[in-house]
């Protein structure tokens, strides 16, 4: 089968979508399938055999900050270099992951005009919520859910801009009237949660199925520790991943214990600051590669997602668990579906510093019982996320949408 993935990155990283894409396009690989991958043109862009034929981000060379958040509500050059790579490589079906604001929609219009089967994957929320996370001044949010968009600019909800707020509000109606969402033949929702909020936002139940995220396990899970213990963090730093919630908890760590942090984002030059001013415990790493985490990971004592916001089917979960590491998540959106609370994990409140920092005290304490967590959980992400199960299930989903 030619499959043709299209994504509005196709880099190492440095987010969960840019993961389960490559992730996706080396288990089809493997499994004998032709993948051409479509994503924007950028100096990081992984090969792929159109790599000419890409487009610039949608915006690029904009003069104003609304004309460059309008033009991402859809883009002529996405939709001529897309229908152009169709035409070329006579795709089997399209797999289609994130690709808002970038490539934009318009890559599913070129996708329907050239009768190519799609599948899309949700990463987010964004079919039913113009901010993408049902999250809104702190805190979770379903306004949007009834369709009245207008709320995105009353709340400034793409990151306070009042730009980006009125294009993606006018963006969310625009689509829902000219039904952009029809042009998909079945969606994926890597969460049971995330499927029940989109379809409660109109997307059809019958077209929504889900398909957690596979994850690669290492051969058994690690054997120990490293000492002194560490707790890691890795993933964006952005408020509503609970990034001020970690650090409020970083001083209520054993002594001796430090905290790692590795990724980038939105908030770093404050986590920085902040550290540096409160001489708290935190080691701020930075974007590691790929490899990088993985050893932090099988050296970390327990991972830590405090998010705050209703995460589908994080990576920074699966990934830990994967290696055997114990990981303490908060108990919101997806996350009670990966993490089984006392077994193969911990569940915190979110936005709870003190009940975050007993969970982590617990595991950091009794190394014996963090090693069989860690082992439930290993056992776990191989029973349910293994990537030849998804890739099968994939295949079945492809064949649907041909149908």
């Amino acid at each position: 089968m030619r499959v043709l993935l299209v994504g509005n990155h196709w880099t190492d990283g440095p987010g969960g979508a840019e993961t389960v894409l490559a992730l996706t396009a080396d288990l089809l690989r493997r499994a004998g399938h032709e993948v051409v991958p479509f994503a924007v043109a950028e100096d990081r862009t992984l090969p792929t055999p159109v790599r000419d034929r890409l487009p610039v981000a949608a915006g690029s060379g904009a003069r104003t900050r609304f004309g460059e958040a309008w033009a991402g509500t859809w883009s002529a050059r996405a939709y001529r270099a897309l229908a152009r790579v169709v035409d070329e490589v006579r795709p089997d079906v399209a797999h289609v992951h994130h690709v808002f604001e970038r490539l934009t929609t318009s890559v599913l219009d070129a996708l329907r005009r050239r009768g190519v089967p799609t599948v899309m994957t949700l990463h987010d929320y964004k079919p039913v919520c113009p901010n993408y996370r049902l999250f809104t001044d702190g805190a979770p949010c379903t306004r949007c859910l009834s369709g009245h968009y207008v709320e995105v600019v009353r709340h400034r909800c793409l990151e306070g801009s009042r730009w980006r707020s009125v294009a993606a509000a006018a963006d969310a109606y625009v689509s829902r009237a000219r039904g952009v969402y029809d042009r998909v033949d079945l969606f994926v929702a890597p969460s049971a949660f995330l499927r029940d909020r989109v379809v409660a936002g109109g997307l059809p139940a019958d077209r929504v199925r889900v398909l957690p995220n596979p994850v690669p396990a290492a051969d058994e899970p690690r054997r120990a520790r490293e000492e002194p213990p560490y707790v890691l963090y890795a993933s964006r730093l952005v408020p509503e991943k609970g990034v001020g919630t970690l650090l409020d908890t970083a001083a209520r760590l054993p002594d001796g214990v430090r905290l790692r942090i590795a990724g980038s984002g939105r908030m770093e030059r404050q986590v920085r600051a902040r550290v540096a001013a409160q001489d708290l415990p935190v080691d701020v790493l930075g974007p590691r590669p790929a490899a990088e985490v993985t050893a932090l990971l099988r050296g970390a004592a327990v991972a830590v997602l405090p998010a705050l916001w209703w995460e589908n089917c994080p990576m920074a979960v699966l990934e830990a668990a994967a290696q055997g590491v114990p990981v303490v998540a908060s108990a919101v959106g997806g996350i009670p579906e990966l993490v089984d609370d006392g077994a193969t994990g911990l569940l915190a409140p979110p936005g709870d510093p003190a009940a975050l920092a007993a969970a982590l005290t617990r595991l950091l304490d009794d190394p014996a019982d963090a090693a069989a967590i860690g082992r439930a959980g290993w056992a776990r992400v191989r029973e349910r996320h293994d990537p030849a199960g998804h890739v099968a299930a994939l295949l079945d989903l492809y064949a649907t949408a041909a149908r």
